[in-house]
């Protein structure tokens, strides 16, 4: 089993601070935003860390380097400025048929959150929760009548259940699956192609993924200056949730 760490974005939207290092060095309470993603999974769970980056590429590989982590292992991604799905690309080009847990590098999550998580990893599962005010930006998930499986994922949606917080765990019995759902997306959308365009063409041909309901956690995402201030605030004052911020 292994995570994808999805790192390889220009991160424009954080102005100077990522013009010359990438998204994942960006420090939120003191700590880059890969630290705080790599105290979030237990990695005695997985065999392999793989993490894309691709804008200020040396920077990243030099610092995980630096961490002396075995089990990671840093890819470049020469498509960056491109969808995200050609970063989740360069990942699945080194393996095949495993499972696999694919997340943003600018979420931050507790640790509490993964424990649970890791309970309803079975088949294809995106990560989802129901009690955060969404935004115009977020991107949101219609449950079909079971309330179990997704019928529709989208940031338009104006008539939703809840939130995608950014995950999606692909087992390894739905590998092939999945990987023709990609395919699918790419000739669909072309260079803007995302990852959740692979989730909404697995739900409208009758593969809908499970949703996991991670509600009652409390997440930060860091995608521009505002939410990076309200992520610096936020986890200082639950610095319970993150023992690793001195």
């Amino acid at each position: 089993m292994r995570v994808v760490v999805l790192s390889a974005g220009t991160g424009s939207r954080l102005g100077e601070l990522t013009k010359n290092k990438p998204k994942a060095l960006v420090q939120v309470g003191g700590v880059p935003l890969v630290d705080h993603l790599l105290a979030f999974i237990d990695h005695s769970f997985f065999e392999e860390i793989l993490v894309v980056g691709g804008f200020a590429f040396d920077g990243l590989k030099a610092y995980l380097e630096s961490k002396r982590i075995s089990k990671i292992k840093v890819i470049w991604n020469p498509l960056y400025r491109k969808g995200n799905i050609f970063t989740l690309l360069r990942a699945m080009e080194s393996f095949s048929g495993d499972s696999f847990l694919v997340t943003n590098i600018d979420h931050i999550y507790p640790r509490g959150m993964f424990d649970k998580m890791k309970r309803s990893l079975d088949g294809l599962v995106a990560m989802c929760d129901f009690d955060r005010a969404l935004t115009a930006d977020d991107m949101k998930v219609k449950l079909n009548h079971d309330h179990k499986t997704i019928k529709m994922i989208s940031k338009q949606l104006t008539d939703f259940d809840g939130g995608y917080i950014g995950m999606t765990f692909v087992d390894r019995n739905a590998f092939g699956l999945y990987q023709e759902a990609v395919n699918k997306a790419l000739a669909k959308f072309g260079d803007a192609c995302v990852v959740e365009n692979v989730l909404q063409l697995l739900a409208e041909t009758g593969n809908p993924p499970k949703s996991c309901d991670l509600s009652g956690f409390g997440w930060y995402e860091v995608d521009n200056q505002e939410d990076l201030k309200k992520a610096e605030k936020r986890v200082l004052l639950n610095r319970s949730m993150f023992p690793y911020i001195r």
